[in-house]
């Protein structure tokens, strides 16, 4: 491991994996958004992923829930709090993907709408 990863939480770290995500992954998605997420892929990486939209939507009902934990405890707010401000970093890591994944939706979309002329 690289000393810039160690401690953990550490901004340097975070801000390499921005840097990685910039400039070796095309698309990085979020199950939380499944329709955008699958929908940036179809267009960005077609090859892997034309029709992938429609698929999860036909087998959608089958897999909803499929590894719903049934047993999860209750969580104290407090605990939950703590852990939000441990994982600063990490939190703001995973809002620059999802900042990332909308603007490539968004530009998909104003792309398609310039296309079709309703931009004018």
């Amino acid at each position: 491991m690289m000393k810039t990863c160690s401690p953990f939480n550490s901004p340097a770290a975070i801000q390499m994996a921005k840097e990685h995500v910039e400039r070796d992954y095309a698309v990085v998605g979020s199950w939380e958004d499944t329709n955008i997420t699958l929908s940036v892929f179809e267009r960005y990486i077609p090859r892997f992923f034309r029709g992938a939209k429609l698929m999860y939507e036909m087998h959608n009902n089958k897999i909803t829930n499929r590894n719903k934990n049934k047993r999860k405890p209750f969580i104290e707010p407090e605990v939950k709090e703590m852990i939000r401000k441990n994982f600063t970093h990490e939190y703001e890591f995973y809002h620059f993907c999802k900042q990332r994944l909308y603007k490539q939706y968004l530009a998909l979309n104003l792309h398609e709408l310039d296309k079709h002329g309703l931009l004018k």
